[in-house]
């Protein structure tokens, strides 16, 4: 994936233009980042842990990953070129320098909690009793406990966050109340979870709706529920803190990423985010967290993303941060501050499938004036109608699918649904940042293989093609390779072209992709996907043909 990355004393200087106090804030809204990874890539674009929080710019940081269970014995850690020494005759890190750094940002306010999980590991339990073990070894390790090797010496987290993104749900819940009871004496410490954002979460789902969480950092990005389209679910989840949790007072994360680069789809610009924050903390004062960011590396390489970023959230409550609250028009599209940025998809006039969605309106019926040639929207009965020669022509999806609205929230395509059929998805603007559009309505069904979960998201459809991504996750412990194949039947109209770091091979509707992993062990894929629509519109492939290995 492409990358910009800026030396280490740019990103020292971007990183003490700001000299606010940041300091963590139970009720919110507070700015988390994921720290460790370094996802830009090169040896400077990641600055340490101190360096971010002596920003005044983060309260909170996520240190990522602890990525090997290995319960009842030593697990793992994964923190990329940030730490690579270990203890003597051991694959155990040893980072005193961030146990150091752990101690200064706590000093300044700012919680340190470290991430279990991530795309690539070996991580899971087989029952209850491996989540208690799993509590007490991060309690030795990490807490106030004691054990023979501490990767951060004696410094102490501030919680733990759950970034399960494959395998069984077992043991999350029991791990989860005992390290609760571990950790009782230290005060203010915090258990997360990260959810992808199609509600419930494949693995974390039932674990969430188990046990208290003190928040939760929904992923708005590499599925169809992304802020900048017509299915932003933040609605749903807000509804889930308070009604189904068991901890009433759960504060739900607007999880974005940091740059274009750091997600397969739906980064969320910095002026799109100005006009979305106001209007979360408005319309859920009890349930909006923040803003947590895939990852700090990224963010501060993305121009002004970072400290525009903090001004605008802690512009939302009195005294936090500086800044001003920004004014809250809405704009279900931006652009972004930086060079590497791709322009976001507006409105067009096209005869194609790939025609712009209205952004108003209501139900359409067959032979209705329209003004707006070309253009395409879903409509009642699952439907699709396209404005042409001055009225609506209304056609209805193949049989099994019904219509549903691209993730940029430009066009449609036909696909596989859950929920019950739309209802007229031209929505307001304001309605394309906060409501679920589809509330109630078509949104992607996932494809449920044999230990393997799947999410086609279609991004975008224009005259020029469409782009699409498949969100991979295994539902056992057994994780992907290092290559990963995916084969499907694809409809007669539909050309697979390109994929990002693979190959794709399409003879007549048979369509073999092999996706090159970057991970060995991987309980995530991410896959872009590129292509042609030759006639008529965007079908999804068959759910009896796909398989994924």
């Amino acid at each position: 994936m492409f990358t910009r990355a800026l030396g280490f004393i740019a990103t020292a200087a971007l990183l003490a233009s700001y000299t606010a106090q940041a300091a963590f804030n139970p009720s919110g809204p507070n700015v988390m980042y994921y720290w460790g990874q370094n996802s830009v890539g090169g040896g400077s674009s990641q600055a340490s842990l101190a360096t971010y929080c002596n920003s005044g710019q983060v309260d909170g940081l996520l240190i990522s990953f602890l990525n090997v269970f290995n319960v009842g014995g030593q697990p793992g850690l994964n923190l990329a070129n940030t730490c690579e020494t270990t203890f003597p005759g051991t694959s155990l890190l040893n980072c005193p320098e961030i146990g150091n750094d752990i101690k200064t940002c706590q000093s300044k306010g700012v919680k340190i909690i470290l991430s279990l999980g991530g795309a690539a590991g070996s991580y899971g339990f087989s029952s209850d009793a491996d989540g208690k073990t799993f509590a007490q070894t991060i309690w030795d390790m990490f807490g106030g406990g004691s054990a023979q090797y501490r990767p951060f010496g004696d410094a102490q987290i501030d919680g733990v966050d759950l970034d399960i993104e494959g395998g069984s749900s077992t043991g999350y819940a029991a791990f989860v109340t005992a390290v609760r009871q571990k950790f009782a004496s230290h005060s203010g410490f915090l258990v997360g979870a990260a959810p992808q954002c199609p509600f419930p979460d494949a693995v974390l789902g039932s674990v969430i709706d188990a046990v208290g969480f003190d928040y939760v950092n929904v992923q708005f990005y590499n599925n169809y529920c992304s802020a900048t389209g017509n299915s932003f679910n933040y609605d749903t989840w807000a509804k889930w803190a308070t009604t189904t949790s068991p901890n009433k007072n759960v504060r739900v994360y607007f999880t974005v990423p940091g740059s274009q680069s750091a997600a397969g789809s739906g980064y969320t610009p910095i002026n799109t985010i100005q006009s979305i924050v106001p209007q979360l903390a408005s319309q859920y004062p009890n349930t909006f967290g923040g803003v947590s960011v895939w990852d700090a590396a990224q963010a501060w390489n993305n121009g002004n993303f970072a400290s525009t970023l903090y001004t605008t959230v802690k512009g939302q409550t009195s005294g936090g941060g500086g800044g001003t609250n920004p004014s809250p028009t809405i704009a279900p599209t931006g652009t972004s501050t930086t060079a590497s940025t791709k322009p976001t998809t507006t409105a067009t006039t096209t005869t194609s499938a790939g025609g712009a969605v209205p952004t108003g309106g209501s139900c359409v019926s067959a032979g209705a004036a329209c003004s707006s040639e070309g253009k395409y929207q879903c409509t009642a009965g699952g439907a699709y109608a396209v404005c042409n020669h001055g009225e609506w022509s209304v056609t209805a999806c193949p049989s099994g699918t019904e219509c549903i609205s691209t993730s940029d929230g430009s066009s449609i395509y036909c696909g596989y649904v859950t929920g019950s059929g739309n209802t007229c998805t031209a929505p307001s603007s304001a309605q394309l940042l906060i409501k679920t559009l589809n509330h109630g309505g078509a949104v992607p069904k996932a494809y449920s293989l044999s230990q393997v979960e799947a999410q086609l998201t279609v991004q975008s459809v224009t005259s020029e093609g469409f782009e699409a991504v498949i969100n991979a996750r295994r539902t056992n412990a057994t994780p992907f390779s290092n290559t990963v194949t995916f084969e499907f039947t694809a409809p007669a109209n539909v050309k697979f072209t390109s994929v990002e770091s693979g190959t794709v091979r399409q003879v007549g509707n048979n369509v073999r992709i092999q996706a090159q992993n970057p991970y060995n062990k991987s309980m995530a894929v991410v896959l872009p996907i590129k292509g042609t629509v030759n006639t008529g519109v965007f079908v999804a492939p068959l759910p009896a043909s796909m398989r994924i290995k």
